[in-house]
């Protein structure tokens, strides 16, 4: 069936306007990487009060060093311990930033997800 010259006029704006939609949102899809990849590259910096810094990485480590703040980069979260093998008193760093460490010496370090 042949479709009439003005009912094609009254179709076709209203085509264009369901179409609108779906045109504008090409591009706007926002992604988290650590979330699609599982992959999460953060860091933490441990200041001891002699101004010795270091910087862990890894998932899990053993350290030995008397620190009194901390500074989270990245993504992760991570959880000092004052003895080894990740045991006694601990700390929780679940944020990027600075903190202020309450224990004595950090002896292990431990990588989590936040």
């Amino acid at each position: 069936r042949l479709v009439s010259f003005e009912t094609y006029r009254m179709v076709h704006p209203y085509i264009f306007v369901c179409m609108l939609p779906i045109t504008s949102t090409f591009g706007e899809i926002i992604v988290a990487p650590d979330v699609v990849t599982g992959f999460c590259s953060g860091s933490i910096k441990l200041y001891s009060s002699s101004g010795e810094v270091k910087v862990f990485r890894k998932l899990q480590i053993s350290v030995n060093m008397k620190t009194s703040r901390a500074l989270v980069e990245g993504c992760g979260c991570y959880h000092l311990y004052e003895r080894e093998n990740y045991r006694g008193r601990s700390y929780k760093a679940n944020k990027t930033g600075k903190h202020k460490i309450s224990l004595r010496r950090v002896k292990s370090l431990l990588k989590v997800p936040c």
